[in-house]
């Protein structure tokens, strides 16, 4: 378990400076600047504030667009795809806000010559910008944060543009990582690796990690893309596959991007009341059954038993319902809002699922069963769970040769991992969802979040460009990774 012993104080500087700024100046005005701050100064605080909110993230959304969260209180949510059209404002100012402070960053480091925290830099601001990217379409990059030169209206890069340039910048990431020393501004250790200066046997296990990520990172955005015709993405992920000492990645859960909180001030869980997480909500019969199915460990880790006619058991309300069921549901367990805690950028599990499709395809790789395995395997320990030896003795649970079955453990695998469940859904229209009998005809699983409104006010023809080359501007417009 990873232990940190606290947040540096720039967390609450950077936060209290930022709070006064518009979306529109987070996203153009120069980057926070601390009076003698160095790159180390800048790590914590974002890794702490991005793991946070986009772990609340997952709670507010893709929990229920995903058809696993129910509301009992209410009909017109997220869970009956009523996207509201401000649903993604608070990711693109968040996003931005964070973006300014990893350019700040790298330019430090730069200046210093320390090439880890320049590959840091780099692999954070691609995990970044592919959520981004992936949660809207196209968006500011190369003009973005760019206030103190002057430069106000960011245009907006395509899609195609912000990949190729993802893809780029990570295979600079690997190549600039210096497992030879580690972190010399993070004496306390940083919150993902606890990577400090110390150097064991010649190398810095944190930068080892760190590496690692880069290039797991860099697997999931290459699948993203893997059937664009403009990308050489196939070809790509084979070299990688194929090379593991030039191109390493993640090996167990230890390796996993996870960040941990202590839940000790400065360190608070993302939810601050563990009982907000069962307010007015109750899980879907989609989301219980399959655990129930499989006989699954997660089970009671995520979720509670409901009491009905004296008797307790697990048991699911249908999502998008048209008529509130008459019988009580299970509601998540509270306890995993509760600290200490592991927030996840990426997962090991996800990795190895990367692997299983891979495999499958006939892509790269050949033991699509291994790889299946070992990430349900690392799905279920991730959560303190134990692994019956009997597990895939199950035809419900076993390898069965599909894609289907993959993404359905995928699934799983994702959960509190910010935006990954929706975005793999919608590159593969997998795992098969049910359709509640209450959701309106016309309303369909979203595509994308709207611009934030403020856009057509700060920078009108820069988003009106970008509306255009987006084929406009709502929930339903497909980008250009995803399962038509």
């Amino acid at each position: 378990m990873k232990r940190i012993k606290n947040i540096l104080c720039g967390l609450l500087l950077t936060v209290t400076l930022l709070s006064s700024c518009t979306s529109f100046d987070e996203l153009n005005t120069d980057p926070i600047r601390l009076q003698d701050a160095n790159p180390g100064t800048f790590l914590n605080p974002i890794l702490y504030e991005m793991s946070s909110y986009n772990w609340n993230r997952y709670n507010s959304y893709t929990f229920a667009v995903m058809q696993s969260k129910v509301a009992t209180n209410s009909t017109s949510g997220v869970g009956w795809y009523n996207i509201g059209d401000g649903e993604g404002d608070g990711t693109w100012t968040n996003y931005y806000k964070w973006l300014n402070n990893i350019r700040e960053m790298e330019k430090q480091a730069i200046a210093l010559n320390e090439p880890n925290y320049q590959a840091i830099s780099i692999t954070l601001r691609s995990w970044i910008y592919q959520l981004l990217t992936d949660a809207f379409g196209d968006v500011p990059m190369t003009e973005a944060s760019r206030g103190n030169e002057q430069l106000f209206t960011p245009k907006f890069d395509s899609q195609q543009q912000i990949y190729q340039k993802l893809i780029d910048d990570l295979e600079i990431a690997n190549s600039l990582f210096d497992e030879a020393s580690g972190l010399r501004y993070n004496k306390d250790g940083e919150l993902l690796y606890e990577t400090t200066a110390a150097v064991t046997a010649g190398k810095s296990e944190g930068i080892v990690r760190w590496r690692k990520f880069a290039n797991s990172l860099r697997l999931r955005i290459l699948l993203r893309v893997a059937n664009v015709p403009v990308f050489n993405a196939k070809a790509e992920l084979a070299k990688m596959i194929n090379n593991p000492t030039v191109y390493p990645v993640f090996q167990s859960n230890d390796d996993a991007a996870m960040v941990y909180i202590t839940g000790v001030f400065p360190q608070d869980p993302p939810m601050i009341r563990p009982q907000d997480l069962t307010a007015y909500i109750v899980v879907s019969d989609f989301f219980v059954d399959n655990l129930q199915k499989w006989n699954d460990p997660r089970l009671p880790i995520f979720i509670t038993q409901a009491t009905n006619n004296g008797k307790k058991s697990y048991i699911g309300w249908p999502s998008g319902y048209d008529l509130v069921p008459s019988f009580n549901a299970s509601a998540p367990n509270q306890g995993i809002a509760k600290a200490p805690m592991q927030l996840a950028l990426m997962t090991y599990a996800e990795l190895e699922f990367i692997k299983a499709e891979l495999a499958l395809k006939g892509i790269a790789g050949s033991d699509a069963k291994g790889s299946y395995e070992k990430g349900v395997k690392a799905a279920i320990e991730q959560w303190g769970g134990v692994m019956p030896a009997s597990y895939f003795e199950d035809s419900d649970a076993a390898y069965d040769g599909t894609l289907d079955r993959i993404m359905l453990q995928k699934f799983y695998a994702l959960i509190f991992c910010d935006y990954q469940q929706w975005f793999e859904h919608n590159r593969t229209g997998l795992p098969e969802l049910p359709r509640g009998a209450g959701i309106p005809d016309g309303n369909q699983m979203p595509k994308r979040f709207k611009y934030p409104a403020t856009l057509q006010r700060t920078n009108l023809k820069n988003y009106q460009i970008a509306k255009e080359n987006m084929g406009g501007d709502d929930v339903n417009i497909s980008l250009i990774w995803q399962k038509k």
